[in-house]
């Protein structure tokens, strides 16, 4: 009985020195990879847009040359635009055992619409988006720890000098002129619809064009319509309304 109470005894120290010590060896683990300032980065972020979508993707490398794993690994991307919160993301969780390097990229969407909504110069005015990437992880799978980096994004508007023309091309028929300059840093890819209403707000008719516009790439095209000499244009992208404004006589 004596020993078996020494024995436990004995454990229980054992123990005791353990859970003193994690923390004195877990901060040792977080040395050895945070010594060397290439062990772990956080890339510049980058942007891009298609149809219904907004994608983000940051670079991201660890080298986990530490004692311990990396354990439940994501990332918290929030984007600001005049120091307004536009759009949050979170990313999958990520293990990196010790010993083990990992390099791949954060990669997030969400909605188009959402994000506009917050703020629906994005799309015609050029601005500087602020971006927050903070890294959350667990070591030894117990203790937490967190990182940030802050980033400035120069977002370049997917529409910008975006301009509205008509002409009457006879009768009963009217042209309308839209012309932009793509200002963004990736290709503008999905449906450019034109629809058109009188005053009362009852449809006149409606035309869609699917465009693809490089970075730094003019566009222009037209749109014809059966119409009278006054109404209201709407103008969308991906179901996401640009502008609407009247057209015609006064």
């Amino acid at each position: 009985m004596r020993h078996a109470i020494r024995a436990l005894r004995l454990v229980i120290v054992v123990l005791w020195i353990a859970v003193l010590l994690m923390p004195v060896t877990v901060a040792l683990s977080l040395w050895e990879i945070f010594e060397a300032r290439n062990n772990v980065a956080i890339g510049e972020p980058s942007f891009s847009m298609s149809d219904e979508n907004f994608l983000i993707s940051v670079p991201f490398f660890m080298n986990n040359t530490g004692f311990y794993d990396i354990s439940d690994l994501f990332a918290k991307i929030s984007v600001y635009s005049e120091n307004e919160e536009i759009a949050e993301f979170l990313t999958e969780p990520l293990n990196i055992p010790a010993g083990r390097t990992v390099e791949s990229n954060f990669n997030v969407s969400g909605s188009l619409a959402d994000i506009i909504s917050r703020d629906s110069e994005l799309l015609t005015n050029s601005k500087d988006l602020n971006v927050n990437v903070a890294l959350h992880f667990q070591v030894a799978y117990i203790l937490a720890f967190n990182i940030a980096r802050n980033f400035t994004y120069n977002w370049g508007a997917p529409f910008s000098n975006l301009t509205i023309d008509y002409m009457r091309v006879n009768a009963t028929h009217i042209s309308f002129f839209v012309s932009f300059y793509n200002n963004a840093s990736f290709q503008l890819s999905g449906p450019l619809k034109v629809e058109l209403s009188n005053l009362q707000n009852v449809p006149i008719g409606s035309a869609v064009h699917v465009v693809n516009v490089e970075p730094n790439e003019y566009y222009q095209d037209s749109f014809t319509f059966e119409a009278d000499e006054t109404g209201i244009i709407h103008l969308s992208f991906a179901d996401i309304l640009i502008v609407e404004r009247r057209w015609g006589s006064p």
